[in-house]
């Protein structure tokens, strides 16, 4: 959610000193809230229209975490330990323009932002920031034994679905030919980073397979709606799409760097072989030569 709420303040003074509070105008408004990927960059929107330069500005986490406090009397900027060199403003570009821009998101990040400002009243806005992660899943058979106890099918036995790095704590399902498993013979580990506050999930599910059948394990997570299906063996690392074309321009200079290195030392055999054979015929020449002239005894 992200709502703004102007509060504007006046005080009436009595002749006894005491002071009374006076509510003069209060609003708000609610927008949906954002949504943050971890490791990469969110902007938290406040938007602060004739707001006085002169005066702070507040960036807070809960209520209780500073992220940014910004001194608009001697253009100071302090930032809060946990994002230092991740967040920054834009009043050099637009003073009219409060917004947050916060890098290198964590789950730490995840929470209500208060930005706080003066105009011609107090003002502070809120945004709820939704931080996710997306698992990585792969599946493996990490045991046969079924099948060569049972004389089961080919592909029989334990299964393993590894799903590491997501946020928040997901679930893995089973699916054979599409269709989820009823009552399945599984066993699940859940495993929380206490330092990067990601989940690792692990389920090992025992099944007896025909011949051609097609199991696969699917990841949900409910933070991205989104379901994620096993495609890779987890003894394999497979290469991340935006490397792929790297490599195979890396794979072709190589190939033709070998092959111009191969054609010059080619070329160079050719012409010392040549020079050798050149040698030779002269040397000889030279020495028919000799014959010729020695005199006969």
């Amino acid at each position: 959610m992200h709502s703004t709420c102007v509060v504007q303040l006046g005080y009436t003074h009595t002749h006894t000193h005491t002071t009374d509070l006076v509510w003069r105008k209060w609003k708000h408004t609610a927008l949906s809230g954002l949504k943050g990927i971890v490791k990469q960059k969110v902007l938290l929107h406040c938007p602060c229209v004739n707001r006085n330069v002169r005066k702070t500005i507040i960036w807070q986490l809960e209520e209780h975490t500073t992220v940014l406090y910004h001194d608009g009397s001697n253009n100071h900027t302090t930032i809060g330990t946990r994002y230092e060199s991740r967040v920054s403003l834009f009043l050099n570009e637009d003073k009219d323009n409060c917004s947050l821009l916060l890098s290198g998101i964590t789950v730490a990040d995840n929470g209500t932002y208060k930005c706080s400002f003066t105009a011609n009243a107090f003002v502070y806005q809120k945004v709820i920031l939704h931080v996710a992660a997306s698992y990585s899943v792969c599946m493996d058979l990490v045991s046969d034994q079924a099948s060569v106890s049972s004389g089961g099918g080919e592909g029989s036995g334990v299964y393993q679905c590894k799903a590491s790095g997501g946020y928040p704590e997901g679930q893995i399902h089973w699916e054979l030919e599409g269709h989820p498993l009823v009552n399945p013979s599984r066993r699940d580990v859940t495993h929380l980073d206490n330092f990067t506050g990601l989940y690792s999930l692990t389920s090992n599910l025992t099944i007896e397979l025909s011949e051609g059948e097609k199991l696969q394990c699917v990841v949900e997570n409910t933070a991205l709606a989104s379901n994620l299906t096993s495609n890779s063996s987890c003894n394999q690392k497979p290469m991340p799409m935006e490397h792929s074309g790297h490599y195979k321009v890396e794979v072709a200079a190589v190939v033709a760097v070998s092959l111009i290195g191969m054609f010059i030392v080619g070329v160079l055999l050719v012409f010392l072989l040549t020079r050798c054979c050149r040698r030779e015929r002269s040397t000889q020449r030279l020495r028919e030569a000799g014959k010729r002239r020695d005199p006969v005894v």
